[in-house]
């Protein structure tokens, strides 16, 4: 650097010759995308026209086939070459937004000094050696996330480097213009969570890779644990981390480890929407995802009513303070408990030697195998084969005697009269095949009965399918029967408890399972153990072994019995899970200790457990507020990070007319104020109804309103009305709580919704209420 030029100016020169590059890179692929759009085009256009058609014998329709097969070769190849030029300039339009974010200066022992910048994506020159920017994955990188200037050593494959780190410098790179720069001797300098963090928020989550801190890369870099179970302070980048540690997987073993092999269980489809830009926006597919809901309704909710779980919740809430309610929220708690869990596997092993339920399979009036019948040759296979053994042997037995049953009935009466009325179709088909088996020829005299037994034949077939389907399908298991069983027992139960008593309430259980499931309805607390028992029966055919890495985000709201649950079906999957014990909001895990069992799903050796405790989301007034909320021992270790902001404000009103009146204000002002996502969150989904449409008669028509239900897929711009189960993981510029009166949150089991309700602020945070205010608010 010469005298006169600043470290500024070096910058601004270096970074105009990133953009060159990337400038360059950028009109190469561009072409290339042109010419394979039109190769495309060309091909689609002339697809028949260059295809050789013969069919005069079989050796020409064997030449015209390998034209089709050589066109279509042709046209996919073309097509893939399309779509990665395609990708390549959108990632080289990002690079030119913004190529990198970090610069370190790096010595390895022994050796020069290396300057090293840092983006999302990796930049190299045309010479194919020249590194100008490095990915953020890339080991060197973790220097960046990890070490202070000085001493300092990250690893590689192969071992370690060590050497000395001499420059930490960061950068907003926007628009292709330096905007900020700092040097800094912090993981991640202060001045850049500052800029970064005053943003306003949007409908999606962003990456996080330019403000990544220590102990988030820790979490996005851990490959020695099996099982990670990550702690964290809401707002402390729990879900951000996460995400980023599915991207560095997919970087660190992109030549083993595909999207589709990774699988992410988010709270609710809100919240999917909410996430599914953030690694497309770092270059990679996203993994699969879906809800907990999801996996039950694909299980059950073809042949049963499924109560999902925020309508469980509303259901207590309407039952709240009533011996019905209090009833309830008793089963709710037990039947996620590990106890009840070690209580269903003791069953499971009863169920090896004898007690297992069966349907009998039955045509009209006629029984063709009946339970009994099952039950012995399911017995009669050897209890060391296991349940998936027998099941299949069963099912095999099964299809085989429906094939005897259908010969048995070729000349019943009923199958005479049902081939009477067949189709013309179905007698052409019938004619085809005797032909084709050397019939209506002069030497044959049965032609006739030949094709009404195949009528026969064929009408009994399609009148069984059903009944074949479902033997296919092991429905020939009685799953609920089975599952009734335990609780239709007194004496079976104990048996089955780890120690031998029953739980409170167990004569309501009983009541209550005999009535939902005789009306082919499942609470929700009895899906997850029904899903068990019944792939338990199957021999958990359905495990899904080809996943590497389960990702459970909210992961305090599932049950202990939920989280066995999820080890059993990947059981050959990595699992990180994240919560925060402070937003345990459902009665399923709130007995539990927030993480409920997932401490104990592996090893101890292969287990580690991360703790998160700076909150980045809310500015430090809101954070400190928030933490008045929760009881002394809950909020102490939530550390705010210092983002200065408008203190949090409580607004008393006379009823729910002023109250909707004030809100309503609120929005205008902070419309005008320029805060582009404002959320209005009420308790229940019932109340959240009523506030959107006293909102939309309130506010000007040009004002967007939308009411966010269990079923809404992404979050909108504007002003979002909803419960508060379904602001989990998600944060507004504003918040505006509906309510929040000593009526709505006054009891304990409240305290932690409400918290979880105001930590959506990022910047505003106002509380309005009728009458008594809640106690969990702090005194002013």
């Amino acid at each position: 650097m010469s005298s006169n030029q600043t470290p500024r100016d070096e910058e601004e020169k270096r970074l105009l010759t990133v953009l060159e590059q990337v400038s360059r890179r950028m009109r190469k692929e561009m072409a290339l995308l042109g010419d394979r759009r039109g190769d495309v085009v060309g091909i689609r256009q002339e697809f028949w026209d260059d295809v050789r058609m013969n069919f005069s014998d079989s050796t020409e329709v064997g030449e015209t086939w390998s034209s089709i097969v050589q066109q279509a070769e042709l046209l996919a190849e073309r097509e893939r070459s399309h779509r990665v030029a395609s990708e390549a300039v959108e990632r080289l339009t990002k690079q030119f937004d913004s190529p990198y974010f970090a610069r370190i200066d790096f010595a390895e022992t022994g050796m020069e000094s290396e300057i090293i910048y840092i983006g999302r994506a990796s930049l190299v020159g045309e010479d194919g050696e020249t590194f100008y920017v490095y990915d953020w994955r890339a080991p060197v990188s973790s220097l960046f996330y990890d070490q202070e200037p000085g001493p300092a050593a990250y690893r590689v494959p192969d071992g370690k480097m060590e050497g000395e780190l001499q420059l930490k410098r960061q950068f907003v790179i926007r628009g292709g213009q330096l905007k900020l720069m700092f040097d800094t001797s912090e993981t991640v300098g202060d001045e850049i969570l500052q800029a970064v963090l005053s943003e306003g928020s949007d409908t999606s989550m962003k990456s996080i890779v330019a403000t990544i801190q220590k102990e988030q890369n820790w979490i996005i870099r851990d490959e020695k644990h099996k099982l990670l179970v990550v702690q964290g302070a809401a707002g402390s980048g729990k879900t951000s981390a996460a995400l980023q540690r599915i991207a560095y997987l997919l970087y660190r073993y992109r030549e083993t480890l595909g999207p589709d092999q990774i699988i992410l269980f988010s709270p609710n489809p809100v919240f999917k929407g909410y996430i599914s830009n953030v690694l497309p926006d770092l270059g990679e597919a996203n993994m699969r995802q879906m809800t907990f809901r999801e996996l039950i309704e694909a299980r059950l909710g073809r042949r049963f009513e499924v109560e999902d779980l925020f309508s469980q919740t509303e259901a207590l809430a309407a039952a709240d303070g009533t011996a019905e309610g209090e009833a309830r929220e008793s089963s709710v708690r037990y039947k996620g408990s590990e106890h009840f869990f070690i209580t269903v596997e003791n069953y499971l092993k009863r169920l090896e030697l004898d007690g297992a339920r069966f349907r009998p399979l039955r045509f009209r009036s006629m029984t063709i195998v009946s339970a009994e019948e099952m039950s012995q040759q399911f017995y009669g296979i050897r209890a060391a084969d296991g349940f998936g053994n027998r099941a299949a042997g069963l099912r095999r037995w099964l299809l085989e005697r429906l094939r005897t049953w259908i010969d048995s009935q070729m000349n019943e009466p009923w199958l005479e009269e049902a081939a009477e009325l067949v189709d013309s179709e179905d007698i052409q088909r019938a004619y085809v095949d005797v032909r084709r088996s050397g019939g209506f020829h002069e030497e044959v005299f049965d032609d006739e009965e030949q094709m009404s037994i195949r009528l026969r034949r064929r009408v009994a077939e399609e009148t069984l399918a059903p009944l074949i389907k479902a033997v296919r399908s092991y429905r020939f298991l009685d799953a609920v029967a089975t599952y009734r069983e335990l609780f239709e027992s007194r004496t079976l139960f104990t048996a089955c408890s780890p120690d031998g008593k029953l739980p409170t309430g167990w004569e309501w259980m009983l009541q209550r399972v005999e009535e939902t499931m005789g009306r082919k309805v499942i609470d929700h607390e009895d899906a997850t153990p029904l899903m068990y028992v019944s792939e338990a029966l199957e021999g958990f055919r359905r495990v899904e072994g080809d996943i590497q890495h389960v990702f459970v985000d909210e992961a305090q709201d599932y049950s202990p019995f939920q989280a066995a649950y999820l080890r059993r079906r990947y059981p050959r999957a990595r699992m990180t899970v994240l919560g925060d014990f402070n937003q345990a909001i459902y009665i399923q895990s709130q007995a539990n200790g927030g993480f409920g069992g997932w401490t104990r799903l592996m090893a101890p050796e292969a287990t580690s457990v991360l703790r998160l405790t700076t909150s980045y989301r809310s500015t430090e007034p809101i954070v400190e507020y928030t933490k008045g909320i929760l009881a002394a021992e809950d909020a102490v270790g939530i550390i705010p990070f210092h983002r200065k902001g408008e203190a949090p404000r409580v607004i008393a009103c006379k009823d729910n007319g002023q109250l909707s009146e004030q809100i309503a204000a609120s929005i205008n002002e902070l419309l005008a104020q320029g805060y582009g996502t404002i959320g209005v969150i009420s308790k229940t989904a019932y109340e959240s109804g009523n506030a959107s449409a006293l909102l939309k008669e309130l506010l000007p028509d040009d004002v967007p309103v939308t009411l966010v239900t269990g079923g809404s897929a992404e979050l909108p711009k504007g002003v979002s009305v909803l419960p508060s189960y379904l602001a989990k993981g998600i944060e507004f510029d504003a918040v505006l709580v509906w309510d929040a009166s000593e009526v709505r949150y006054g009891k304990e089991k409240d305290r932690k919704l409400l918290y979880t309700v105001c930590t959506r602020a990022l910047h505003i945070l106002y509380i309005f209420h009728t009458g008594t205010v809640s106690p969990w608010l702090p005194k002013p």
